[in-house]
């Protein structure tokens, strides 16, 4: 694979996956999806202006399934880190991730990457958490790629735990319990960069925070 669309392009994780495809893709470009022109300059400056780089302006919230797909359509893989914040989260974080399933399959483009939430699959979890309703919208999102597009998309699930804006790492442990410690952004674009071919990530998901674990080791992703 060789041609990304990052939807998200402007967060906080798809600036850090953007600044990797500009510092040392030779493998990948990437069409970086914003949501204004403003965004799209912000894009060109994180880039350095790279020539692996390009913009597209939409809206998720706002556009049509058919919009969506002809921004995916040519493209080899579909990263999703968009979100809202909190301010948007069933236009967004839910219908917003429903759509791009949706316009994936019809631009006939497989491979779909998402960034969700630690734990999102476990209702008790969120509904402990001070961001219920974003765990809820992340839960249903995930719930849809998983069990509706299971024989659609070859999708990969990440579920990193509190982010921060650390320096990366390299290095990540997967969880099995609620001791979830904390993952950096630039860590998780590392860990979205490293999987992109890697066939056994795909149907997967997995729960990951910093650890010991190196993110370019191919057979952590069991």
């Amino acid at each position: 694979m060789s041609k990304l669309v990052i939807f998200g392009a402007h967060g906080k994780v798809g600036q850090q996956l953007v600044r990797l495809i500009a510092e040392k893709s030779s493998l990948y470009t990437a069409t970086a999806v914003v949501r204004n022109q403003e965004q799209a300059q912000q894009i060109k400056s994180i880039s350095s202006d790279s020539p692996n780089l390009s913009t597209a302006n939409l809206t998720v919230d706002n556009a049509t399934v058919q919009e969506i797909a002809d921004t995916i359509k040519g493209h080899d893989a579909v990263v999703f880190t968009a979100g809202s914040g909190g301010k948007n989260l069933l236009q967004v974080d839910l219908d917003g991730a429903v759509k791009t399933f949706e316009a994936s399959v019809a631009a006939n483009v497989k491979r779909f990457i998402i960034v969700s939430a630690v734990h999102a699959d476990k209702r008790e979890y969120g509904a402990k958490s001070p961001i219920r309703n974003y765990y809820i919208a992340k839960h249903y999102a995930d719930r849809i790629l998983a069990h509706e597009f299971k024989d659609k998309l070859d999708f990969t699930i990440l579920k990193p735990t509190h982010l921060t804006d650390d320096p990366p790492t390299g290095k990540i442990k997967f969880l099995t319990d609620d001791n979830v410690g904390s993952v950096t952004r630039a860590d998780v674009a590392k860990v979205i960069y490293e999987i992109i071919d890697n066939k056994s990530t795909f149907g997967k998901s997995y729960d990951f925070a910093n650890g010991d674990l190196s993110v370019t080791d191919p057979a952590i992703y069991k």
